[in-house]
């Protein structure tokens, strides 16, 4: 992790946001906040010097953020008298980063002061108790994206958040096991008999190494699932079909955040 360009990062937004935001949100693929409420602030992460990586092999700039889906942007926003910070889009291991650039976005929350994070991303369901467009809670992973050669420890169960346990105690929704691969293909039907055996709910390629931050640094997190599909034999998943369904969904979504802030 490079501190001085973390520490030029915080400097430069919060004379821009001159507030300290009390929440921040990782978006997933096609997900979008608050269109309804006030945007305070907008900027591209690529002219966010802490952001704004190289690839693993040290070669010039991936694109990052082409991924349709993604904005690339981090926005401050006034929902309910609250500043909550959105980086909408992130990155992921597929496009040949590596653990500190995908979790960049979780070390410049904290180092901002946010506290409180909710982790977002757009899933495919495995188990049969979830449906396209339902929401999951992520109460336990199981890590498959090879990210004990990217500096972390795999299996790890998530422990009780306070955030999380809030998000229980005040709404019904359903919780599962969230299994995290590496991408970017969609898994074959073998892949998926395994992940059954495994007794996965629901597999996507990110939020893993979020997670594992977040709670390496002491804040309070939440991660959610939206399930863009659901998993049959004959089904061939697409990411237009992802980018279709979570689109539909972003309402019960935005409405299930509107009510933890």
């Amino acid at each position: 992790m490079n501190t001085l360009l973390l520490k030029k990062t915080r400097q430069y937004l919060l004379k821009k946001f001159n507030v300290i935001p009390q929440i921040a949100i990782i978006t997933g693929s096609g997900i979008k906040l608050f269109e309804n409420c006030k945007l305070l602030f907008s900027i591209k992460y690529n002219n966010l010097p802490f952001l704004h990586s190289k690839n693993r092999t040290g070669g010039s700039p991936v694109r990052r953020y082409a991924i349709k889906g993604h904005e690339g942007l981090l926005k401050l926003f006034k929902v309910k008298n609250k500043n909550v910070l959105v980086f909408s889009g992130r990155k992921h291991l597929y496009q040949g980063l590596d653990i500190t650039d995908v979790s960049a976005n979780i070390k410049l929350a904290n180092e901002i002061g946010v506290k409180k994070i909710i982790i977002t991303n757009a899933a495919g369901g495995i188990s049969k108790k979830f449906k396209t467009g339902d929401l999951m809670l992520i109460d336990s992973y199981i890590d498959l994206m090879q990210s004990t050669e990217r500096g972390i420890l795999s299996g790890i169960t998530l422990p009780p958040a306070k955030i999380k346990t809030n998000l229980t105690s005040k709404l019904r929704i359903k919780k599962g096991t969230y299994a995290g691969v590496l991408g970017p293909s969609y898994e074959t039907y073998s892949e998926i008999k395994l992940l059954q055996l495994l007794k996965a709910d629901a597999v996507g390629m990110s939020t893993i190494p979020e997670i594992i931050c977040a709670k390496s640094l002491g804040m309070d997190y939440a991660a959610i699932s939206v399930i863009s599909n659901s998993w049959s034999k004959k089904h061939k998943p697409s990411h237009k079909e992802v980018l279709h369904n979570v689109n539909k969904a972003n309402k019960k979504l935005n409405d299930l955040i509107l009510r933890l802030i």
